[in-house]
C-alpha cells in the first residue's frame, strides 16, 4: 500500500488551500528521502525481526509530507482566511506543525541507519601466546 493524497488530507483534517499537485510532489520527494535513509536488509545485524517494515516507512513518509504540507498551508493562510481570523488559524497550524516535526523525526530515527554500518567478528587471531611457565609473551 502506498501513501495517498487522501491519507495526507485526512491527517491534516482536509485544510483549504492545499493542492493535489503539492501533495503529490512532496510524496515523491519524501519517498525518495525515506528510501535513501532506511536501514538496508543486507547490512550486518539487520534481520527480519529488526528490519524496517513497509508500514514504518510509510508512516515516516506520512509525517514528513504532513509537515511539508502544513508549512504550505501556513504560508497560504492570507489567501483564504480573513485577516482577523488568521492569528487563530496560524497558532493552531503552528502547534500541529511542531507535533508533526517531532513525530517525523521519531519515525525517521526508527527506520534509519545512523552513522554507518556495524559488523561483528566472533574471534580474532592473537599474537599473544602462553609459555609453559604461565607467562604471556609476544612472538
Amino acid at each position: 500500500m502506498a501513501v495517498t493524497t487522501a491519507q495526507i488530507r485526512d491527517l491534516l483534517n482536509r485544510p483549504r488551500g492545499l493542492n493535489e499537485g503539492t501533495i503529490n510532489e512532496y510524496l515523491t520527494i519524501r519517498n525518495n528521502q525515506v528510501d535513501k535513509v532506511v536501514r538496508a536488509s543486507g547490512l550486518f545485524g539487520v534481520t527480519a525481526s529488526n528490519a524496517p517494515t513497509t508500514a514504518l516507512k510509510e508512516d515516516a513518509v506520512k509525517f514528513l509530507v504532513c509537515m511539508d504540507c502544513l508549512r504550505v498551508v501556513i504560508d497560504t493562510i492570507p489567501s483564504w482566511v480573513p485577516e482577523k481570523k488568521q492569528g487563530a488559524h496560524d497558532i493552531r497550524y503552528q502547534r500541529q506543525l511542531k507535533s508533526f516535526e517531532e513525530q517525523a523525526q521519531n519515525a525517521l530515527d526508527a527506520i534509519s541507519e545512523k552513522g554507518g554500518t556495524v559488523f561483528v567478528i566472533d574471534s580474532t587471531n592473537s599474537r599473544i601466546t602462553t609459555t609453559g611457565n604461565g607467562l604471556s609473551g609476544l612472538f
